[in-house]
């Protein structure tokens, strides 16, 4: 009985987190395509600047209530580190994504799906490894 509540509760977690992950994203996405439309910056520079507001919205949004822990400096330190791999991958990935693998798709379709291939890798990602890590602070926080 045990496992099945802790495979629940683990679903119920990855549901939240993919909720808040889709409301950043749809944020991230909007700020991306502005940028990039509007000529103000180029594509990858314009990822980071996305990428960055929706780290902060999602940082805010699940910490306690998905990974249960309360905000800390080590919290946030957690969250800052796996951002920063998840940016690095999310900017590899969308500019191989648009410079190699979209590149005969017109110029709006191509950003989507860089765009959607830049996130669709770093969220499981970095769920995973954040998991893992808030296991671990909220295991040495208990003792």
């Amino acid at each position: 009985m045990n496992i099945l509540k802790q495979i629940l509760k683990d679903k119920f977690a990855l549901s939240k987190y993919f909720l808040y992950s889709v409301i950043v994203a749809v944020i991230d996405t909007i700020i991306v395509w502005l940028l990039t439309r509007q000529n103000l910056t180029h594509l990858v520079m314009a990822n980071t600047i996305g990428v960055s507001i929706g780290f902060v919205l999602h940082y805010l949004l699940s910490s306690k209530s998905v990974f249960k822990t309360r905000y800390s400096v080590i919290g946030f330190i957690i969250y800052l580190g796996t951002f920063f791999v998840g940016l690095f991958v999310a900017n590899w990935l969308i500019y191989v994504s648009y410079q190699y693998i979209f590149v005969d798709y017109m110029m709006d379709l191509r950003i989507l799906l860089s765009k959607g291939v830049s996130i669709i890798v770093p969220f499981f990602l970095m769920y995973f490894l954040r998991r893992y890590l808030f296991f671990i602070l909220n295991r040495k926080e208990d003792k």
